[in-house]
This record gives C-alpha cells, structure tokens and sequence, in this order.
C-alpha cells in the first residue's frame, strides 16, 4: 500500500503558483476539515425530490458510496451526468451506490426533477437544503465528487475525470478518476490519487448579513445586471442560466464574484488598448463592478422590490425584425448526449432568379444551448460546395458566434447573394448532456433601396503551415493586400484548440504600420467578430497581415495531441488559420 506522501494529488485548470501549492499532499493525521481525506464522513439530513427528509448514510448500504454534486444551469454538471449514470449502472453489480447532490439555494425541486428525467438519471439525487452537507465537506463546484468507503470513511474528492473544464472540452477524458479510485478502494487500496481539483460552476453558499448596507439588489445591483448580464442570460440566448431575478442573481453570486474577479466576464477577448473602438465591446465599468462585487460579499441584501427597476424589453425571437425571407435546414441533426461532434455542412439553395442584395441577416439555432456556432458561406451556382475551400477569399457571409450581434448595414449598404447560389451552413455543436434535434435557420431582410456599397468578405489565410510537436508557441503568418482605397468594417480570427493570440496588422504603403486588433488569450469556445466604432479607410496598397500563435505542448488542456506536427486541417484537431475581415468596396 503506498504512503500518504507518495500518493497524487492533482489539480486542473489552476495557476502555476497555486497548482504547486496544491501538489503539497496533506498529511492523513492533521486532515484539515476542508479535506476530509481519511475522515470519517459525518451523517446529515437532506430532501428528497419529493420534499421528504432523509438520512444520507441510509444510502451508503453496500460496498462504497458515491457523493456526486450537481446543478441546474452549469454546463459541465449537465455534461457529466450520463457518464455518472453509465458508472453508477456499470458498478451497481459491486455494491457501489451513487447518491446526487444539489446545494444551489436557487434551484427547485420541481426544476430539478425535470432535469434528472431529461438527463436520464436513475440513482436519487437529493437537496442539500441549509447546506450542512457542503459545508462540512467544504464542497466547492457542481461537478466536485466523494468517494466514501464501506467504513464511511472519505478516500476521494474531486473531478471525475479530466475531459471538461470551465468553456473547454476534450473529445475523450485522459484519466478516469473517479472509476479508477472505486477500483482501488474496493481493491483493499488507498487511491494513488486522491484528491483533485473539480471544474464547474461554483456553489453559492448561504450567508446572512448586508440588512445595514445602502447597496440593494433593488437600488442598484438589477440596473447593473440588466445593462451587463442579460444580453447573455436570459432565457433562450447563449449563456447557460438566466440572471433575470433577485434569487437566480443571489443563487449564482459565487460564480459571478469569481468570473468577475478573474476578468473572464464579461467576456470580451480584445486586449485593453483597444477599448473604446469596437462597437461590440464588452465590458462592466469598473465602478458597477465594485458595487457589484461589494454587494455579494456583503450578504446580497435584496431591498424593497418595489424600488426595482422595470423589466428590461428584449427583441423578440427575431432581433432584426421579420425576415424577408427564412432559409431552415432541411432535416433536423441529432446532437448526442455527450462527446465531440465534428463541424456539420447542412446546403440549402437559394433558387433566387436575381442577384440579391441584403440589408440584414440574423442566425437563429434550433437547439441553442447545444450549437455553438453557425457559419455561413454562399457558392455560386457554377461552384463547388468543398467544405475544405469555404471562406478562403471570400469569406464569410454571416455568422452566430457566442455574444455576437447579428449583422444589419446602413441604409445604402449591403451583402449580396448571386442568383443560384446555394447557402452553406457550418454547424458546431456542443453536447450537455442531454440528445437534441437542432434545426437552425438564417434569416434575411432584403435592402428597399439601391445599394451603392458592397460588403464583402475577405479570409487571409495559411494553408502550408507545419506546427511542431510540443511548440508551446509556434507563429504562424499571412497576408492581403488591397488594390484599392477599402473602408474596414471588422475583424474575426479563427484558429482551432491549439490558438493562442492573434494580430491584424496593416501596413501602409508609406512605410508605417499600425496594429488593428491583439487578441492576447484566444478562445476557440468564445469566437467573435470585432466590429469597429469607426471603420477605418486604408489606402489602396495597404497590406493587412494576419500574425497567430499556437501552442502545441501538452500544457495545453484543449491540445488533442501533443506528440505530432499538426498542420491545416478542417477538423477541430487539426489547425486553421484564417483573419475574416469585413470591408467596403463602391458599387458604382
């Protein structure tokens, strides 16, 4: 049996600095409380779905017990769900027995429920109600699992396995955690692992205090989540949990206090010394975020509701108004509960007689908390629809990226469609859990008037590089240069996992050159267009050079491998590289 001290602890998605602190294995003899490895677990009252109270250990009655906390909106938890459901199915036989946990003080029962027959869940899931459970196993996320022997003694916490993070994805897990611990705890063993760190949606711990504070929900904190928040998170938009109320505001405080602290919402990627130029730009000023911040930690005292401002009036299902015209995929794709699902192609001609010009266009998903992103590509009638030769020099069409807005040009402006052209879209679907059938569309608005200016396209691009295995930086370069005077409207970098950072840089026919955009940390789940506040006149000769990183080095969580060259390639495990610029050019 090995020692305490020679034993793994490991930790994911954390800071050098703090991933070393961590690696420091705890002692079994001084256990802290916030461990409890080696402790034995201590009875507590929970409720059922049914609103019964219950014992747990009178669910610890065969061989092991698996605690496994879980919670209504986080994407992970959702994710894991069916591979708790094959473990508890797959080791039921050996007497081990899974118990859910949800500690969220906003999620219902009759919310719950629902999910757990969606998810196909069959072991009990019970409410954690006044948190005694959370708090004296110091649980953290909704996706964090225990391991407690037939003794009732704790011999394992943390993640189930190392596929999924916070906005990332492997397509298979690398360490099987969990399952592995059970077999060696049934084994006679301690786990050689034993402790990790669980990804997922933090859980809200239920405190009192903030009755003396000035600072209310009421007052002030509904007005900042309006204005910040609920162009995401409201129901049937991109984020995966309204914040529409006082309590679901209350209910993911811990999750908002650290994704606000850490800079990861709102989410905007651009680096700070282009705030201001982007018309799309998102971000809290700092004083909402202080007030914001101080007022969770200060209780979250609710006010009068009274003082409440009105509810926030959004768009409709369509936010450009009623298409022209709606082109829906032809069959419905199946998305699966969980795995990777490569790109989609879904054609859909047009059958237009004339050239179309387009005055707005707008994405709508048929399944939206499955789809990722949309793009749109056109091919002529005479063309040939290779999937690996969309959006070279011509671009994209449209798109729905996450927290991107849909594109409507100026009176006089607009994108054309040539008559025959057939629509392509390109379709990223992202599972949750839970089996969908997605039927995305694309709506257009057709320009009233003469258009004078064409928008169009433009991909700059790199089809022959080689990127080495274990390159934790590897730069890759392209260019455009413009034969004519072109107004600039956006940009939008594509890379696949192994992205890093990206610049558009334009350099001038006198011999200076500026930097449009620098994207310091890309994110292949958060992919966007930045549109400029002011679109920028280039004069003709100006060459507009594309400069992106890679890092091809197993530090990287999303590398699907770092042990090969990785070279262009249409799926996500290979690497593209692709700056899409939006631009004017006179059509008269």
């Amino acid at each position: 049996m090995y020692s305490r001290s020679l034993r793994a602890v490991v930790v994911s998605g954390l800071t050098l600095a703090s991933a070393v602190a961590t690696m420091v294995a705890p002692n079994r003899a001084a256990a802290s409380p916030k461990d409890r490895i080696g402790e034995i677990i201590e009875n507590v009252t929970l409720r059922d779905l049914d609103g019964n109270e219950v014992k747990l250990l009178d669910y610890h009655t065969g061989s092991a017990l698996v605690i496994a906390y879980t919670g209504l909106g986080c994407p992970i938890s959702g994710r894991y769900a069916p591979r708790l459901e094959a473990l508890s199915k797959k080791l039921s036989r050996k007497g081990v027995k899974f118990v859910g946990i949800n500690a969220n003080p906003h999620d219902s029962a009759d919310k719950i429920a629902a999910e757990v027959k969606e998810l196909g869940i069959t072991f009990p899931v019970l409410r954690d109600v006044d948190q005694s459970l959370t708090k004296q196993l110091d649980a953290k996320t909704t996706t964090v699992a225990f391991l407690v022997a037939k003794n009732g003694t704790i011999k394992y916490r943390g993640m189930i396995d190392d596929q999924y993070t916070i906005g990332a994805q492997r397509d298979k897990p690398r360490n099987r955690y969990l399952e592995r611990a059970i077999r060696e705890v049934l084994g006679g063993k301690d786990p050689f692992t034993y402790r990790t760190v669980a990804p997922g949606c933090l859980i809200t711990r239920i405190e009192s205090g903030g009755k003396g504070s000035a600072v209310t929900y009421s007052s002030d904190i509904a007005r900042i989540v309006q204005e910040n928040c609920q162009k995401c998170h409201r129901p049937q938009q991109i984020a995966p949990f309204p914040l529409t109320s006082y309590a679901s505001v209350r209910g993911w405080s811990a999750m908002i206090h650290s994704v606000l602290t850490d800079g990861r919402m709102p989410p905007w990627n651009a680096h700070s010394d282009f705030d201001g130029q982007f018309i799309n730009e998102r971000k809290i000023p700092d004083k909402d975020k202080k007030m914001l911040l101080a007022w969770i930690e200060n209780g979250m005292p609710r006010g009068n509701p009274d003082e409440e401002p009105a509810k926030k009036s959004w768009p409709g299902l369509w936010r450009i108004g009623k298409p022209d015209k709606v082109f829906t995929m032809k069959k419905a794709f199946k998305c699966p509960s969980e795995g990777i699902v490569q790109y989609q192609y879904f054609s859909i001609p047009t059958n237009f007689k004339k050239d179309m010009w387009i005055q707005a266009m707008e994405l709508r998903p048929g399944a939206a908390d499955v789809v990722h992103h949309i793009l749109v590509f056109t091919v002529d009638k005479d063309g040939k629809s290779d999937v690996s030769r969309l959006g070279l020099e011509d671009g994209i069409f449209a798109a729905n990226v996450p927290g991107d807005l849909p594109s409507v040009f100026p009176e006089g402006r607009g994108k054309r469609i040539k008559a025959g052209s057939t629509i392509v879209l390109q379709v990223h679907y992202t599972t949750n859990g839970k089996s969908r059938k997605d039927k995305s569309k694309l709506g257009l608005i057709f320009a009233d008037k003469p258009v004078t200016e064409e928008v169009r396209s433009r991909g700059i691009y790199n089809l022959t590089f080689k990127i080495p295995a274990g390159d934790p930086d590897y730069e890759v370069r392209a260019d455009h240069t413009f034969t004519e005077d072109t107004l600039l409207l956006s940009f939008y970098p594509h890379m696949h996992f192994r992205g890093k950072d990206w610049r558009f840089v334009a350099h001038f026919p006198d011999g200076t050159k500026q930097t449009l955009l620098f994207v310091p940390n890309y994110d292949y789940n958060w992919q966007e267009s930045y549109v400029l506040k002011d679109p920028m006149l280039v004069p003709k000769g100006t060459k507009i050079e594309c400069i992106a990183h890679y890092d091809n080095s197993a530090d990287n969580f999303l590398n699907p491998d770092p042990t090969i060259d990785v070279g262009f390639g249409e799926q996500s495990w290979d690497e593209m590289m692709f700056g899409y610029m939006d631009y004017i050019v006179p059509t008269q």
